[in-house]
């Protein structure tokens, strides 16, 4: 008990005679774990506030203490917080005490001096304040991976190619990296992106496998939440926009556990303009291996049989998204719209499989008709170059059929062979007997039937075939026949979406949907499909003076079947998106001739 005393007693005499004589200094130090680390380099820096004493020990009081953190700029924060403080007791020859100690952990960006600002800490009304620090970023390990602030749970947007050309493909995976044995999603948001085509990838029945990765360390559970192929639609960065999701971590049976509210990185997407010099037979297709077959059904055939002209491309490209074909045939030939296969499969390397187009072809007149070679560029991925694939030039013989006529076009590719051999072209136009023994009429010609029928008929059937000649545009402006074109293509489109929406299919619906819309807008105003984007379409409807409740409704509508591919939508809604999508294109129609 005497010893407990003297303990008591010389302790108590030790603090009296520190207060006393002792003189308080109280400042911030810096620590860190190194001053000289690479790219990604996790270091552990901390600000110290202490008192100095100058001569034995000390104690001090306070309200409690605040802090001013530094900005960090080009450097990741992966952890951070207030570290328990000790008590130094110095000795006559001086000390110090710490009294509040808040560490970082830091993971620098880039290469190069990194000036970090002054932390403050303020106590008792008076605040104290830190030199600013630097850092000598080296080289570093380029496959370290920066860690956000969190480090037991956090989210990654990864992209399989960050340079790509408009209409090449980049796979985007969504991850999510978790430390902690039970977490439950309660909400999270995908937000839509302008310039990118999305295809998601349908995720297997027992869902994407969860796998282990160890990051600087750390054990990992990694959950795939999400994949999808996205074609860029517009040239220069696009920036994928950060995803955002509310989790419960840390709960139990007797637990919820707690809400942690993360956000993900959002990578930029640098895109290229494809090379100039693109061949008029170029229509958007961008890929590798592209292949065409192509087939006609007959070379020999009546006036007024069909002909089927099947148009296979196959591949690997954005075949989804290429318009049809422009077959060039003679203007005696009815060419009608195709029907369109579509066989084209998607997977994490991307579209592959094939798109048939099968035309239905009509001559009209006979004769023999010289067709000319076909040919379809692609831009090849492989070789950053244009490549044309060539189906060699048909020859077409049409033989009469009753009532059939001869072509009345020169230039047609119609073959005539030497006058004697053509007997009767038809059954009014004969070729003039040089030998004919004429006598006089019984009948007066003048006033007579045959009189009047010569003056009438043959002006009235000239300025019939003037209008139907002038009424039919020229094969081989392609882009007016799309534009007249565009109205009937796009209903036929909406068609297809309307039988998948027949079948409950919404996502096939919606996809047909968007791929129509764009397809129509494109023919409609002469604008390539690659070019299309939310202001373009935009500058496009005040160009024409296209109404606002009209624009409203289209950009309405595009924005509905993006939203489809992250956010289930019921069918009625479906209905009535299809609904809305048809009015307003009739409504485009009867404001834009």
């Amino acid at each position: 008990m005497k010893h407990y005393i003297k303990i008591t007693f010389f302790l108590t005499l030790l603090l009296f005679c520190s207060n006393s004589i002792g003189q308080k200094e109280i400042y911030v130090d810096i620590e860190c774990s190194n001053q000289y680390p690479g790219v990604a380099e996790q270091i552990k820096l901390s600000y110290v506030l202490k008192m100095k004493l100058k001569g034995g020990a000390a104690s001090i009081s306070h309200g409690g203490i605040s802090i001013v953190k530094p900005t960090f700029t080009d450097i990741n924060i992966v952890d951070e917080g207030k570290e328990g403080t000790g008590f130094g007791f110095g000795s006559m020859g001086g000390g110090a005490m710490k009294l509040y100690k808040y560490s970082f952990i830091l993971q620098p960006k880039k290469k190069g001096k990194i000036s970090i600002p002054p932390m403050s800490f303020k106590m008792n009304g008076t605040t104290y304040t830190s030199k600013a620090f630097t850092l000598s970023v080296g080289e570093g390990d380029p496959k370290a991976k920066i860690i956000p602030k969190n480090s037991n749970l956090f989210m990654r947007v990864e992209v399989s190619k960050s340079k790509l050309y408009v209409g090449e493909h980049a796979l985007v995976t969504y991850k999510l990296y978790s430390a902690y044995r039970n977490i439950q999603l309660q909400d999270s948001d995908f937000p839509m992106t302008n310039g990118l085509w999305k295809e998601e990838i349908t995720t297997p029945a027992a869902g994407w496998p969860q796998k282990s990765e160890n990051i600087n360390g750390k054990a990992y559970t990694v959950f795939t939440l999400k994949k999808e192929i996205v074609f860029p639609q517009k040239t220069g960065k696009i920036k994928l926009p950060a995803v955002s999701m509310d989790l419960s971590v840390g709960g139990g049976f007797f637990s919820q556990g707690r809400k942690e509210s993360i956000k993900s990185n959002s990578p930029t997407l640098t895109v290229n303009p494809l090379p100039s010099g693109a061949p008029q037979s170029f229509f958007d297709l961008v890929g590798t291996g592209i292949k065409m077959e192509m087939s006609y059904s007959t070379n020999n055939l009546k006036s007024g049989e069909p002909i089927d002209v099947k148009i296979k491309l196959s591949g690997k490209g954005n075949l989804r998204q290429i318009d049809e074909p422009v077959l060039s045939f003679p203007q005696d030939f009815d060419v009608f719209d195709p029907e369109i296969i579509d066989k084209v499969k998607l997977s994490t390397s991307g579209l592959k499989g094939y798109k048939e187009f099968n035309f239905l072809v009509v001559p009209r007149y006979h004769g023999t008709f010289e067709i000319p070679a076909y040919k379809y560029s692609y831009f090849d991925l492989s070789t950053k170059k244009y490549k044309t694939l060539t189906f060699p030039a048909q020859t077409i013989k049409v033989e009469k059929s009753t009532n059939s006529q001869a072509s009345p076009y020169n230039n047609t590719g119609v073959v005539v062979s030497k006058k004697e051999d053509v007997a009767i072209l038809n059954n009014e136009i004969r070729h003039i007997v040089t030998n004919a023994n004429l006598k006089p009429a019984k009948v007066r010609f003048l006033n007579s039937t045959l009189f009047w029928s010569g003056l009438i008929v043959p002006p009235s059937i000239f300025g019939i075939m003037f209008l139907l000649l002038k009424a039919k545009p020229k094969e081989k402006d392609t882009s007016l026949i799309a534009q007249k074109r565009a109205s009937k293509n796009a209903l036929k489109t909406l068609n297809t979406a309307q039988e998948k929406l027949n079948k409950n299919d919404n996502e096939g619906f919606y996809k047909s949907l968007y791929q129509g819309l764009l397809k129509y807008l494109g023919n409609k105003f002469k604008i390539p499909t690659s070019a299309l984007n939310k202001e373009k379409i935009q500058q496009t409807f005040e160009i024409h003076n296209v109404p606002e409740s009209d624009r409203a409704a289209y950009m309405s509508i595009l924005e509905e079947c993006e939203m489809a591919q992250y956010a289930p939508i019921t069918h009625q809604g479906a209905v009535e998106t299809m609904t809305k999508a048809k009015e307003t294109i009739q409504n485009i129609e009867s404001h834009v001739k």
